[in-house]
């Protein structure tokens, strides 16, 4: 009888196995060769003003995504639907990327 593991190994490669990043803890498919996970070898802000700079532009291009849907540059969608994808957005901007 299949199981989940088994569809889990449709989705990744011959040699990567499921393993405990060494960076974050989280159990990710790593290839043998890998110990972090890309999200920690993804380079970081090398200064506190590089890293303030990141928070800025994201919520910039939040406020743009929530005005293109205000101001009705986007056609074609009721005040409810407007309504819906602006929580959306406010519940995806609430981490900062």
């Amino acid at each position: 009888m299949p199981k989940v593991v088994d569809a889990a190994r449709v989705t990744t490669r011959d040699n990567t196995v499921w393993r405990t990043c060494t960076s974050c803890s989280e159990l990710k498919p790593l290839l043998d060769d890998i110990e972090r996970c890309a999200e920690c070898t993804a380079p970081k802000p090398s200064t506190a003003a590089e890293a303030g700079w990141q928070v800025a532009k994201h919520y910039a291009e939040l406020v743009g995504r929530i005005s293109a849907w205000t101001d009705e540059k986007i056609p074609g969608f009721s005040d409810t639907e407007r309504l819906a994808q602006i929580r959306r957005l406010l519940e995806d901007g609430k981490a900062v990327k």
